[in-house]
């Protein structure tokens, strides 16, 4: 089964990301809260799946777009935006693969890029330049979110690729995930348009073992002829 039809499966049969994480909250509120105007902030998903943290976005007067593979996901999403009469606040909601439909927006055209466990869904050479392109769309000093999976957690082989089926845990049945380290971060999301200011980990276990560790990447667009850039935070959030 490939993606799109994976994704509509469990879209459909599933009552599934009604709510954003908080630490999606705390990086919108953190970088957008105080902007002069929300209403001139754009920001896009990669993967935005049924819409939660673009409905939020949405929500707080934000300019949303967003790609997806998943048509239902999309139909949910913009269902929920209708419904609660937020989709003026909708540009552009694209079908599709996001490294082929990141060419139809313009350069520089967004203040922010989130990607909450969706990029980990594709190989690590896919990954950057996946990475790469949506860098090139964002404007000089526009935010990067992204969280992704790690390794070590119940489900993962070790013995196997890094882009692997899990064999149990909460990730069975969504299909293929790269798993990563540390090593894998600095080098996926390395690029001299951007600068990498904050590592945070987040991991969540209980007697049976690590059941999710996920690695919360932050960073900035900045002017590649520019020196200097802000130091990397590394921080853990709790168990």
């Amino acid at each position: 089964m490939n993606s799109a039809n994976l994704w509509n499966e469990i879209f459909t049969n599933k009552e599934w990301g009604k709510y954003p994480s908080e630490n999606l909250i705390r990086f919108i509120a953190r970088n957008f809260y105080n902007a002069k105007n929300r209403n001139e902030i754009h920001i896009l998903e990669l993967g935005l799946g049924t819409g939660a943290n673009l409905w939020f976005c949405a929500r707080e007067g934000f300019r949303v777009s967003g790609i997806e593979w998943s048509k239902t996901g999309v139909e949910r999403f913009k269902k929920r935006l209708d419904d609660e009469n937020l989709s003026i606040q909708i540009d552009e909601i694209l079908t599709g693969d996001y490294e082929v439909k990141l060419d139809e927006f313009k350069d520089e055209s967004f203040d922010c890029i989130i990607d909450s466990c969706s990029l980990c869904c594709n190989d690590f050479n896919k990954t950057k330049r996946i990475f790469d392109k949506a860098i090139s769309k964002l404007k000089i000093g526009g935010k990067f979110y992204s969280s992704t999976i790690a390794k070590g957690i119940v489900g993962y082989d070790e013995s196997k690729d890094n882009f692997q089926l899990p064999n149990g845990g909460i990730y069975t049945h969504v299909g293929m995930i790269r798993f990563s380290n540390k090593e894998d971060i600095a080098k996926l999301y390395k690029n001299n348009n951007f600068t990498q200011t904050s590592l945070k980990i987040q991991s969540i276990e209980d007697e049976t073992g690590l059941i999710d560790r996920l690695f919360i990447v932050e960073g900035e667009k900045i002017n590649p002829k520019a020196t200097g850039g802000g130091d990397l935070q590394i921080t853990r959030l709790g168990k």
